[in-house]
């Protein structure tokens, strides 16, 4: 008998996602196992509508003739974060979407949504938060943002607060060195000194500015990467932005940690 006739092809195709084992059963068979990113039903329910739970960071509308870009910094943090908006005007940071709330777990505690009310999604390493922020949704080439996109953020909110009403000089003085009116500090007013739940204190249509850190991308040297704001109980500005090189580990600051999402 022609035992190579008689065998034939099967094609197996399997959702989107990364295979992270094979193991082969006991009848011969093989059972693989993939990390895929789930959609709860938590997520069909409240975040229907993309536009509902995203906002569009006009980077490329900013300009260093606009107002708060005319001030003149008076400290070593002010000076520092318009450096940084300096830069990502200068190097043209193109539009992109950042979720309005912090990200939060779905049932399983293995994919995120972006829903009100909940605890934050904290506890995980920038390697879970790397895999997990491309797989959220890939046809809007989701991602963990940069240091520039960050900085083109901080000049969005600081330029929203001033055509809120806000003087210029509050508005970088808040931003850069005393977030406790913007954010969730232990000292900010009502402050739970303990994790507030998401959508929590809206500000310029953002919610959740401090609360916890919000993990970004590297530097693409995969030493390390970075952490911006502050949390509950670490009274850190809004724009501070700090590196930590321990990038494969579960530290501290990953404990507080959340993911900073952005979207084409």
């Amino acid at each position: 008998m022609d035992v190579k006739n008689k065998l034939k092809t099967v094609e197996t195709i399997l959702p989107a996602g990364e295979i992270t084992e094979i193991i082969k059963l006991e009848d011969g068979r093989y059972k693989v196992v993939q990390m895929v990113a789930e959609v709860s039903k938590e997520v069909v329910s409240e975040t229907r509508d993309f536009d509902n739970d995203f906002i569009l960071i006009e980077a490329e509308d900013l300009s260093m003739d606009d107002i708060f870009m005319k001030y003149n910094p008076i400290n070593t943090e002010e000076t520092k974060v318009k450096a940084l908006i300096s830069e990502a005007i200068n190097k043209k940071v193109n539009n992109f979407y950042r979720p309005k709330c912090d990200p939060s777990f779905t049932a399983s505690g293995e994919a995120i949504c972006f829903v009100s009310g909940k605890k934050p999604a904290v506890g995980k390493c920038y390697e879970w938060w790397h895999r997990v922020a491309k797989n959220y949704k890939p046809e809007r080439n989701s991602r963990l943002g940069t240091r520039l996109q960050y900085g083109a953020f901080i000049g969005v909110l600081i330029k929203k607060l001033v055509e809120e009403g806000k003087t210029v000089k509050w508005a970088w003085n808040a931003v850069c060195r005393d977030s406790r009116e913007l954010g969730h500090y232990w000292d900010s007013e009502n402050a739970k000194q303990d994790f507030e739940p998401t959508g929590s204190r809206m500000i310029c249509g953002f919610y959740d500015l401090a609360n916890t850190f919000k993990i970004l991308a590297d530097d693409g040297d995969k030493s390390g990467f970075w952490l911006a704001s502050g949390t509950y109980d670490i009274n850190v500005p809004i724009a501070d932005l700090f590196y930590d090189s321990s990038k494969n580990g579960r530290i501290d600051n990953n404990d507080d940690g959340v993911g900073w999402i952005v979207l084409d």
